[in-house]
């Protein structure tokens, strides 16, 4: 990319092409080495569809190679081209410059920085789907993770992110089958608003809140998965590209067992999630598991991972610990599933001497 850049902007200082011609050029390029010609094969192997390279084109370009700069860069030197003004010609010529050499530096250093596709799909070779193993006593400790992270998980047949009209409109019939008036609103929210008031910490500068966001697990196992670095740093750019290629990822490794394993995956969704248990890292006690099946005495066999021991591992994922607090916030969760808390303080308590049990022990 590098050289890409600096060949695109010599020949138009040196009048070799034309500006306009010489950024077509570097588009061009740089679209067929980025998405055709490169040493990425698991992209080439999976990502088939045209639009969704393009998405993955225009993300790189954007936000890890910082094509903005070296844009700013011809248009600056476009202006001095035509700028009858000496001083003002050599000041755009100097900024030109300026904004090429920032531009190179980033493409160079990349602060924010996204795994290959072959690094990122690593847990997938290593967990394909065709050797998933579906079972019914599953639904209970998947359908626990999703009332903590996200209740829309099952209702999102063909997307990924909070960015999709099967999300947005999820969250709407939520709120439109309470048949909110103003009167009822105020009746519905205050008293969560009274039980979110005493869970805050003043003391201790920390406030207990229910949700995490608008990541759905989908985004929480990418970003897990495909970052290397700029995670804290580059939050804006982490988001989008969690919007971005959940929808790239998901649907192109669907597609392409499909046709070429041959398999149905009528069960790919939960299939993410026994990822997503194998990949996430959690914090029990303040100290991390990662991945957070590593908490559990047996880390393969979710099927029979004990209910408490998962309700204290999801508190974790948002590093929270148990208190009377915290599980106050969650009694409606701890109603649906039957779980007891005073075997969630007794497996805590235990913890980590002895690692979660399964449920028949």
């Amino acid at each position: 990319m590098f050289l890409l850049y600096l060949f695109s902007y010599g020949v138009a200082v040196f009048s070799v092409f034309r500006i306009r011609t010489s950024l077509l050029l570097l588009l061009s390029s740089t679209f067929v080495f980025l998405e055709y010609l490169t040493e990425d094969t698991k992209k080439l192997e999976v990502v088939i569809r045209l639009r969704y390279k393009v998405y993955d084109y225009l993300y790189l370009m954007l936000f890890q190679y910082d094509f903005l700069l070296v844009f700013f860069a011809f248009l600056s030197l476009f202006f001095a081209r035509h700028n009858d003004l000496l001083l003002a010609k050599y000041v755009l010529y100097i900024l030109s410059v300026v904004l090429l050499t920032f531009g190179e530096q980033r493409t160079v250093s990349q602060p924010f920085k996204i795994k290959s596709f072959i690094d990122t799909m690593k847990v997938f070779d290593e967990h394909p789907p065709y050797l998933f193993k579906y079972n019914p006593k599953m639904n209970d400790r998947f359908r626990l993770l999703c009332a903590f992270e996200d209740q829309s998980y099952f209702y999102r047949s063909k997307s990924y992110s909070c960015f999709s009209f099967e999300y947005l409109r999820y969250k709407w019939n939520n709120l439109w089958s309470k048949n909110l008036t103003l009167n009822k609103m105020i009746r519905y929210a205050l008293p969560k608003v009274l039980k979110v008031i005493p869970t805050i910490g003043f003391n201790d500068k920390r406030i207990y809140i229910r949700g995490r966001g608008y990541s759905t697990p989908e985004m929480q196992l990418l970003r897990t998965i495909g970052i290397v670095r700029g995670y804290e740093r580059y939050k804006i750019r982490r988001k989008i590209y969690e919007i971005v290629y959940t929808k790239i990822l998901f649907s192109s490794l669907k597609e392409y067992h499909q046709a070429n394993t041959y398999l149905t995956l009528g069960h790919y969704r939960e299939y993410l999630l026994s990822i997503y248990f194998q990949s996430v890292l959690t914090r029990i006690k303040n100290e991390k598991y990662s991945p957070m099946s590593r908490a559990f005495s047996n880390q393969e066999d979710i099927t029979n991972w004990s209910l408490e021991g998962l309700f204290i591992a999801c508190l974790g994922l948002s590093f929270r610990e148990v208190t009377d607090d915290v599980l106050n916030l969650y009694d409606d969760v701890l109603s649906e599933f039957g779980i007891d808390r005073d075997s969630i303080y007794r497996l805590y308590n235990k913890f980590p001497e002895e690692k979660f049990p399964l449920s028949d022990k």
